[in-house]
């Protein structure tokens, strides 16, 4: 038996209820009797369960002091517990078939876990060899630097300028560990649960802005410039909330106040001079406030080409600012846009999903080069990720989120994408944690075959849904779209915060105050 789009939908959401404890009585019996009646209905809820094994084993391991990058989920677990009548279904009828390997599921940046960027410096000297200004930086490495101040980027958003001698170590997008020196963190409101720890204290934000200072022989102390932040000290069963203008100091014994608390507050609450080196981004934007009919014209930014897109009868809708593009899933707009180069590209709009939008209108939003290269759409499939979320398609793999966009609402979506098909997407300016799925050797094969995006002298930009001669042409996209960015390198967290909050792209300065 062959399942319906609305025999998914209901079988997705009887899988939800089942793991979120809320199935009753008539929803068991309905998940039985589809299990029972169809083979693709058993595939889509063993796949379903492991799915929702992984992605509760990956959110454990941004908890954790020691966070793997892959995650691998026996098949007995999906099964065990309390899974009652609908388990014994499965048990039944489908568990001897389900042997192959489940997908392996990591963070958004894939296997090569870049996690920060050294964004700025001023008199930085480093022991050993240190980062490059402006160099990606992966999990797990550690930054020992001797003297002069650093300023790090997290995937996050989260930024943190390190004081010499201090040595950091970058555990994921989210944490790091402060092993000794001195350091200031300014976490914006999408990047709340960004933490700092050492032996002595774990310091969560909860939207704020502090300092630590963590001694060669034990003690840190924490100061709240601004906001809050919440400490917890091994040995204490319940962490405490410090607010704006108090500090303590931790020890592996005791929590007590700091020597000159308002001397060392004062401090910090000044500001060091930092030196930003990176270039203004090229950029086209479609604002889409045009007639209906009109030909849609972006304004370029240090990038060549008229920035058309072209289309038979484009047609406008309400946008979230002014007008936007409606696309009506039945047709697409092309326009030639720069190719991904070693800077990146980084494509953001706000879309909105309609909440009554069927499986078969998931097709791409945007697809550029092809399709080949990356392709963004909304994920249809839950056995690869959450209904609805933000899905991107590269060479390199499959990038799925967490947070639906099928809700009938705007949301700004911005996806990163740099050489080698690595992906990070960000929803209304947070960073997702994100399923995914790496292809082995179709960047390779690709790059063979003479089509390496860093070797075209454009790429072609598909818009509402997927291009011809793409394995997925034919499907379209039904929803709207509004203020479409394409720009010629990969954006930092702070300027896809100012897309989302300001909707334009400003020249960063080459000399910044820290915080």
């Amino acid at each position: 038996m062959s399942l319906s789009d609305p025999e998914t939908l209901e079988l997705n959401a009887l899988c939800s209820a089942l793991l979120d404890h809320t199935l009753d009585a008539a929803g068991r019996a309905r998940l039985n009797a589809l299990l029972a009646e169809s083979g693709e209905a058993r595939r889509f809820y063993v796949r379903s369960m492991a799915l929702s094994a992984s992605l509760h084993d990956y959110a454990g391991e941004l908890q954790s002091d020691e966070p793997e990058r892959v995650v691998r989920v026996p098949a007995w677990r999906w099964v065990v517990g309390g899974l009652a009548a609908a388990a014994a279904v499965v048990l039944a009828f489908w568990i001897p078939e389900t042997r192959p390997t489940v997908e392996r599921l990591t963070s958004a940046s894939d296997d090569d876990a870049f996690v920060a960027t050294l964004s700025a410096t001023n008199g930085s000297r480093w022991k050993g060899d240190g980062p490059a200004l402006g160099e990606e930086l992966r999990q797990g490495r550690q930054l020992d630097l001797v003297s002069g101040f650093a300023e790090v980027t997290f995937n996050s958003g989260a930024q943190v300028v390190l004081e010499g001698p201090a040595t950091l170590d970058l555990t994921s997008a989210w944490e790091a560990v402060l092993r000794r020196g001195s350091l200031r963190a300014n976490v914006p409101p999408e990047a709340v649960g960004f933490r700092i720890s050492n032996p002595d204290v774990e310091v969560t934000d909860l939207g704020t802005e502090f300092s630590m200072v963590a001694g060669e022989h034990g003690g840190t102390e924490v100061f709240v410039l601004k906001g809050s932040v919440e400490a917890s000290a091994e040995g204490r069963a319940q962490p405490i909330t410090l607010r704006e203008q108090q500090a303590r100091r931790f020890d592996r014994s005791s929590i007590t106040e700091v020597r000159d608390r308002e001397q060392k507050l004062k401090r910090w609450a000044g500001k060091s001079k930092l030196m930003h080196f990176t270039r203004p981004a090229g950029y086209a934007h479609w604002t889409f406030d045009e007639a209906d009919g009109a030909a849609i014209r972006a304004a370029m930014m240090g990038l060549a080409g008229d920035g058309l897109i072209r289309s038979k009868e484009p047609k406008r809708t309400d946008g979230h600012r002014a007008r936007a593009l409606q696309c009506d899933g039945k047709s697409v707009a092309t326009a030639d846009v720069p190719p991904v180069t070693k800077a990146g590209t980084t494509v953001a709009f706000w879309v909105r999903v309609p909440e009554d939008a069927a499986l078969t209108e998931a097709g791409p939003m945007l697809a550029l080069d092809g399709g080949r290269f990356a392709s963004v759409s909304w994920n249809r499939d839950p056995t690869q990720g959450a209904l609805g979320a933000l899905r991107t398609d590269t060479d390199r793999g499959r990038f799925v989120g967490t947070a639906s966009l099928r809700d009938g609402r705007w949301h700004h979506v911005a996806i990163v994408v740099v050489p080698g098909g690595r992906a990070r997407q960000y929803v209304d300016g947070r960073l997702e944690a994100a399923a995914a799925k790496r292809f082995k050797g179709r960047h390779n094969e690709r790059r063979a075959r003479g089509g390496a995006a860093a070797e075209m002298a454009s790429a072609r930009m598909t818009v509402g849904g997927a291009p011809a001669g793409d394995g997925r042409a034919g499907e379209y996209f039904r929803g709207a779209i509004d203020e479409l960015f394409v720009a010629d390198r990969a954006l930092t967290p702070p300027e896809i915060r100012q897309l989302l909050r300001e909707n334009k792209l400003a020249p960063p300065p080459t000399i910044v105050d820290a915080g």
